[in-house]
């Protein structure tokens, strides 16, 4: 049994564009010549960077926390121009966290794990940038002091120029 396409290849070509920009979240714009498939924020324009597996601050590794608490996550949003300090806006973050650690009834974070993606703003301002940060870490009380510092901080990658937050958003989870 043979069936008969009814439909124009025009038709199809928009029937298959709609699947395909559905199952992928990409706009697909039609021309003359070809289908051009538009990555605006695709992840070749983000730059990643992460502490890598979640890890305790050298100080504390070896002590024994006298409580230990829920492991609490805090993700922030930020919007900036003219740069990215990505490692001053992963501190920031990880001072909301402690701050939720302490109304929590501890004075440490352990296994802290961190990632910072930064990427140009959807409406594509020149120079203007969106940073999210999630910060994660176990909450605990101890004898010894936080480190008040995140860990491999070194990681966190940014954009060379003069940062200047423009809107902050935070969310604990």
């Amino acid at each position: 049994m043979h069936l008969k396409l009814l439909a124009s290849p025009l038709d199809m070509a928009n029937c298959c564009t709609f699947i395909f920009s559905r199952l992928f979240g990409k706009r697909i714009e039609h021309t003359r010549q070809d289908i051009e498939i538009v990555t605006q924020g695709s992840d070749r324009d983000n730059i990643k960077s992460c502490s890598g597996p979640a890890r305790t601050h050298d100080t504390l590794v070896k002590t024994t926390p006298m409580r230990v608490g829920p492991r609490v996550a805090h993700t922030e949003q930020f919007l900036c121009k003219g740069g990215v300090d990505a490692r001053r806006l992963v501190n920031v973050s990880r001072k909301g966290l402690y701050s939720v650690a302490k109304a929590m009834g501890g004075n440490v974070l352990l296994e802290e794990q961190w990632d910072c993606v930064v990427r140009h703003a959807k409406l594509q301002k020149r120079g203007e940038f969106k940073v999210v940060v999630h910060y994660s870490a176990t909450v605990a009380r101890s004898a010894w002091p936080d480190a008040q510092k995140p860990v491999q901080i070194e990681a966190a990658k940014g954009i060379k120029g003069l940062m200047t937050v423009l809107d902050r958003h935070a969310e604990i989870c």
